[in-house]
């Protein structure tokens, strides 16, 4: 039947345009997509979106075979996979790994389909490019990980320091009574050493776990450098240049500072151990940051807002992979034995979670590591004037109503008040001021 001259130039404008159409969502799709020639393998076309993700040019691909492009390294699994695609028309991978031209590793979803296109038949193969949300999954895993163990380690931490204080509580009544041999006294103060070890790994895991009691107050973060500065320097061995661009201008954070100082001492000394024996520069930073919804997307812990971010970079050895998921987890550390209890950078993930912030490292194998921990900035009033004034000591009679969950404690205190004088319980039940934060006045009696 001869068509309308009329009709036909519609048809053809009408193909133009529905070709027009396809040709743009192919080429503006952001998922990859090959075309393969059905019967052979070879590629027949490639959208922009999959060069650019391979880092292939089009002339390197159109073609060629699947399996000859470098990015499908498995050429049995590849030839495998095209035979069953010719049989049943369809195949699906819900995580293909694949390598770009300049050796990046990609994570893909790989959906493959057969269709007629005219009398031929050809394969469309659509590639979505998952690497980054694999990468959020694996974090946002992590850190469930991470509060499951804090969870754990706060219940048995707890249970420990109550029998750990009692134990403490009773080897110091001891050691202050008159009655006990000079003999017996040296192996309970040995007996005293070991409990105080194991009463410092609790009040670790504790500050994990965030079972710590803290204080918080608008704290001058450049000043707390300041004074760590000395410290750091005595404390840190010759071979370490340690740097901090020291600033006058005050970097206000809503902190307890005592946590803070533990928090860069223990980043420092972590630092350190990782550029032994050589040394090496040891850079530590304080700057304000305001975080948007976009800086965040990477990591499940951040959160938007105005934060202080403290840096502590080192040029030591660095870590792989497999280490930075891994080197927040109490216990986990990569020292020999004897060298380390794996709660040093533990205590800097949970005294940051503490204080509604978090902790993250970046790191490159001979290359160093870079630690960073966020604070809430203080967004209140002006600190100036918030200082509290110091209590003045008052000299009288006072009482003490002492509460504990564990009743050996309670009994120790109880029995305190006739094997002993008030002070020397006071030093014993200093210990218990890690977990609960209470203070004894200087003079004062039980009741």
């Amino acid at each position: 039947m001869k068509l309308n001259p009329l009709h036909a130039d519609k048809l053809l404008k009408a193909l133009q345009i529905s070709e027009l159409r396809y040709r743009r969502l192919f080429e503006t799709a952001q998922d990859g997509i090959l075309i393969l020639d059905a019967g052979t393998g070879q590629i027949a076309d490639a959208n922009p979106f999959l060069l650019d993700m391979l880092g292939y040019t089009y002339e390197q691909l159109l073609g060629k075979h699947l399996w000859e492009i470098g990015f499908f390294k498995d050429r049995a699994r590849s030839e495998a996979a095209f035979a069953t695609l010719q049989k049943d028309g369809y195949i699906r991978y819900e995580n293909l790994p694949l390598e770009s031209k300049d050796g990046r590793q990609r994570e893909v979803e790989f959906v493959s389909n057969m269709y007629k296109v005219g009398q031929e038949k050809v394969i469309q193969c659509n590639i979505r490019d998952i690497t980054d949300r694999r990468h959020l999954e694996a974090k946002l895993l992590q850190v469930q990980k991470m509060e499951a163990v804090g969870q754990l380690a706060g219940g048995v931490a707890h249970d420990y320091n109550n029998i750990l204080t009692s134990t403490l509580l009773q080897l110091s009544m001891l050691l202050d009574d008159p009655s006990v041999a000079e003999g017996t006294k040296r192996t309970l103060r040995q007996l005293e050493r070991e409990a105080e070890r194991a009463a410092g790994l609790t009040r670790q895991l504790l500050m994990f776990s965030r079972k710590q009691a803290i204080s918080l107050r608008p704290v001058d973060l450049n000043k707390v450098l300041a004074h760590l500065f000395d410290m750091l320097r005595r404390l840190l061995s010759e071979e370490v240049q340690l740097e901090y661009p020291t600033s006058h201008i005050p970097l206000w954070v809503e902190a307890d500072s005592v946590m803070v100082e533990q928090v860069i001492t223990n980043l420092c000394l972590n630092a350190q151990d990782a550029m032994a024996p050589k040394g090496g520069r040891l850079t530590i930073d304080a700057k304000l940051v305001e975080l948007d919804a976009t800086a965040t997307a990477a990591n499940p812990e951040a959160i938007p807002g105005l934060f202080a971010c403290i840096s502590v970079t080192d040029t030591g050895s660095g870590m792989n992979a497999a280490t930075l998921e891994r080197i927040f987890e109490p216990f986990f550390t990569t020292k020999g034995v004897g060298k380390g209890t794996g709660l040093g950078l533990s205590t800097v993930y949970g005294i940051a979670k503490q204080h509604r912030g978090w902790a993250e490292v970046t790191s490159q194998i001979g290359k160093g590591s870079t630690f960073r921990v966020f604070l809430p900035g203080w967004t209140k009033v002006s600190p100036a004037g918030t200082e509290s004034p110091a209590l003045e000591g008052q000299n009288g009679k006072e009482s003490i109503l002492l509460v504990d969950d564990e009743k050996a404690i309670r009994d120790m205190v109880a029995l305190g008040r006739s094997m002993m004088d008030i002070m020397s319980l006071k030093r014993a039940m200093a210990r218990r001021q890690s977990e609960y934060g209470m203070t004894i006045p200087e003079k004062s009696t039980c009741c």
